[in-house]
């Protein structure tokens, strides 16, 4: 009797230290006095925001593509207080993924903000959330108002920022507009946009670099598509949101080790594209950057969507450009071109794919770590 007496004594022990090592997920032991819910205020060290945004009331706004809010937390849930102007959509990232884990859509009620369940029932561990703007501008602005974790933010695991810096000035192009879109040649839709998934965000990850991007589809350096001449992206890229509201950015508080300009596709595409004014304005708003960002280097890209005369013309433009810029005594001036897909007879071509823009972020990616001497 005393022998069954000890292995079931025994038994009973392993049983209790095998419920221990069940409830110690990721190695790390909690009791429900130890866990709670805490709010984590937008203007909080504890938190990681990328992108320009400037403050507003309650809350900070973050307007432009492929901003972003990182929290690394130890717990199970994250929830998000959120608003906006009109629509937003957001893609969220959990524990380094590459591929994009939710999204979600926002849309305005009444100016009233609304808290989102971002992820839950997560094991209890340490875990890295990311909520990343994939609409550009114009489909609204992002108020952001803070978050609430179902656990503890240990300041010692807040993400450190990316050494590399690296803004995209563009169109449509660098907004990922049609990058997810199910077929070409579809009417815009936001769904179908995301900025993660352009050219942009894609070379940003291979190249580590933390990344802003100032992008307004349609919209040239010196015309529209639509053949206007307002919000000109050398305009909008003084503000530090997209609308006209928004104050001023302050070009001393973010300096970009690289500039890449992604423009003339509208330009061009507009039909009434005068090339001679064309260069004219590229090379002033590349003195504008210079003047900013004195050590960036800056590229003159030209992008996938223009076939044919247009393509020429636009590359003949941005290499006069280049070529006057240095002989004026401006250094660090480069060029890169990505090329056409497909052809047209209108010389404008479909909007790149998730897989192309990929592509075309794999070969700049190289290009830059080549051409600048990054590792």
């Amino acid at each position: 009797m005393r022998g069954i007496a000890m292995r079931r004594f025994g038994f009973f022990i392993a049983l209790i230290c095998s419920l221990i090592v069940a409830s110690c997920s990721n190695s790390e032991f909690y009791s429900d006095e130890e866990i709670k819910w805490t709010w984590i205020p937008y203007d909080s060290d504890l938190l990681r925001i990328s992108g320009r945004s400037f403050e507003q009331d309650d809350h900070v706004v973050l307007s432009w593509s492929a901003t972003s809010v990182t929290i690394a937390f130890v717990g199970t849930s994250l929830e998000a207080k959120i608003g906006t102007n009109r629509d937003l959509l957001l893609d969220v990232l959990v524990d380094g993924n590459v591929e994009v884990s939710a999204a979600y859509e926002i849309t305005y009620a009444d100016g009233n903000p609304v808290t989102i369940p971002i992820v839950s029932d997560l094991p209890y561990g340490e875990h890295v959330v990311t909520l990343y703007k994939k609409s550009e501008g114009f489909v609204g602005d992002w108020y952001f108002y803070g978050v609430r974790v179902f656990g503890r933010i240990p300041k010692d695991i807040v993400p450190e920022p990316a050494e590399r810096k690296i803004e995209f000035i563009g169109n449509s192009i660098t907004c990922g507009c049609d990058v997810v879109a199910p077929g070409f040649g579809l009417a815009f839709d936001p769904v179908n946009e995301d900025s993660y998934y352009s050219y942009a965000g894609q070379t940003g990850r291979i190249l580590g670099a933390e990344i802003h991007t100032i992008c307004y589809s349609g919209h040239g350096v010196y015309i529209n598509v639509d053949g206007s001449k307002d919000e000109l992206l050398p305009i909008a890229y003084e503000r530090s949101g997209f609308f006209s509201t928004a104050p001023n950015w302050n070009h001393e508080s973010w300096h970009p080790d690289a500039i890449v300009i992604g423009l003339g596709t509208n330009d061009y595409a507009s039909n009434e594209n005068d090339s001679a004014q064309f260069v004219n304005a590229i090379i002033a708003f590349v003195q504008k950057l210079r003047s900013y960002h004195p050590d960036a280097k800056i590229v003159l890209l030209d992008g996938p969507m223009l076939t044919g005369l247009y393509m020429e013309e636009c590359r003949r433009a941005l290499d006069a450009a280049k070529q006057t810029l240095e002989n004026q005594g401006l250094n660090g001036i480069y060029r890169f071109s990505f090329e056409p897909r497909g052809d047209s007879p209108s010389y404008l071509y479909f909007h790149p794919t998730k897989i192309e823009a990929l592509e075309d972020a794999t070969r700049m990616s190289a290009w830059m770590r080549s051409e600048f001497g990054w590792d």
